[in-house]
């Protein structure tokens, strides 16, 4: 899937590279969704575009996620988002921005999540006229969300932990769900410090871009550095539910041995009664005795009261 914004602010969508008439292609943008390697030998025969950071974009050299050489700049980053099960899962992106417009790749996924979340913003896009405005309002529009992702996990932070410090009630999957909130704040984290890096090297690179947003990209820099502070505060939070849940799960095991610990007590008596007079021998003048079985009923029902009122007057119950 390919879709463009032109210049004249009109746009085209098409299935193939076999439907776009490149010649005079005056455009700001072409998006490509799910791309294909022909797609982008047509762009790089077409526009002369460099597209080797995305063929080694799970490489650890710096150079497969920021690549600038004389005439574009390319970054690539690996953008967080919720899937159809709601759950958070991460997608490479690309921008290239070259003298001829800019160049952006994603996933249907990811392209999906963001025009049902965000469509309202960008519809924006189209009453934008220069190319540079259109970069700056991208490099804004991360910054703005990774903010709100954050956001979004924190509350269900607070949530989890309204219901552990305050309800003090918690279900028996409430440890898979700090877990999860865990991996899910350390996806956005890596992602964040991916982003951080690439602007970084953006706003310190010497080669002079054809459209230049280095002020816009220190101004989020120092916004994406605020969004990291919560994060790490959601990492905190997180340990300290994980311990006070640990914490309460220890009592209630301590208080279950105690439970425990006394009916093995107020057991083990009795039954040493029974065993005792059980026995059988023949010089036990208590076998003789007329009263000898009501005294041994009544010595194994002291045995068992006795114990309990003790251990509950220790407060083990």
């Amino acid at each position: 899937m390919i879709e463009i914004l032109l210049k004249n602010n009109t746009t085209i969508s098409a299935v193939s590279v076999d439907e776009i008439a490149a010649e005079n292609l005056d455009f700001h943008v072409i998006q490509f969704i799910d791309y294909t390697e022909k797609e982008l030998q047509w762009a790089e025969q077409k526009f002369g575009t460099d597209f080797s950071i995305m063929k080694r974009y799970e490489d650890i050299e710096i150079s497969s996620h920021f690549l600038a050489t004389p005439g574009q700049i390319a970054f690539h980053i690996s953008i967080p988002y919720y899937n159809e099960e709601k759950i958070l899962v991460e997608s490479p992106v690309f921008f290239i921005t070259t003298a001829s417009g800019l160049f952006f790749f994603s996933s249907t996924e990811v392209d999906a999540f963001f025009n049902k979340t965000y469509g309202h913003k960008f519809t924006q896009l189209q009453e934008i006229s220069e190319t540079r405005d259109i970069l700056k309002f991208q490099v804004e529009f991360i910054a703005d969300y990774y903010a709100d992702i954050t956001e979004s996990e924190t509350k269900k932070v607070k949530a989890l932990a309204s219901t552990i410090l305050i309800d003090k009630e918690f279900s028996n999957d409430v440890m898979d769900l700090i877990t999860r909130y865990n991996f899910n704040n350390l996806l956005i984290k890596e992602s964040l410090i991916e982003t951080t890096r690439v602007f970084n090297l953006y706003k310190k690179t010497e080669v002079e871009p054809q459209v230049n947003i280095k002020d816009t990209i220190k101004s989020e820099l120092s916004d994406l550095s605020v969004v990291s502070d919560y994060i790490q505060f959601n990492f905190d939070r997180l340990d300290d539910l994980k311990e006070n849940v640990t914490h309460k799960i220890d009592l209630e095991q301590n208080y279950i041995f105690k439970r425990l610990t006394v009916v093995t007590v107020c057991i083990s008596l009795p039954t040493f009664i029974a065993g005792v007079f059980g026995m059988n021998f023949e010089h036990m003048p208590e076998l003789g005795s007329p009263y000898g079985y009501p005294l041994a009923i009544v010595a194994m029902v002291l045995a068992a009261i006795l114990p309990f009122i003790y251990f509950k007057k220790k407060k083990w119950l």
